[in-house]
């Protein structure tokens, strides 16, 4: 039997973990700001990002979230052809905000919305 407490939202500390995870893994809205920075030809063919825990806040009864400091890196070719062109590594600062929702039913956490935000 499982114990009551599996079914509450989770620790704000978890749920801070969690969501730096989730914010990590939004492909599309890493690549939408990619293509912001109209990069043309020297699109990146690689990125990461890190993103602490410590780092976002959240706001457990509107089920929002903020953060800041997230490091968004990714490479930059810089002479053609692409496959032995100088490549280097730049680093963006990027913040943003958000929305979420737990599913207590499947314990699950889930971003509704995401919008990022350069430093």
């Amino acid at each position: 039997m499982k114990n009551s407490h599996s079914y509450l939202v989770p620790t704000t500390i978890k749920l801070k973990k969690e969501l730096a995870a989730l914010v990590c893994n939004m492909d599309s809205c890493w690549s939408k700001l990619l293509v912001e920075k109209e990069l043309g030809n020297h699109a990146p063919s690689i990125w990461q990002i890190k993103l602490a825990a410590e780092e976002v806040e959240v706001n457990k009864m509107n089920k929002t979230f903020q953060f800041k400091n997230a490091k968004f890196s990714f490479d930059v070719n810089l002479e053609e052809p692409h496959e032995t062109g100088m490549n280097y590594i730049t680093t963006l600062l990027v913040s943003g905000e958000g929305s979420f929702v737990y599913d207590k039913e499947i314990e699950e956490l889930k971003i509704l919305d995401l919008v990022l935000d350069e430093c």
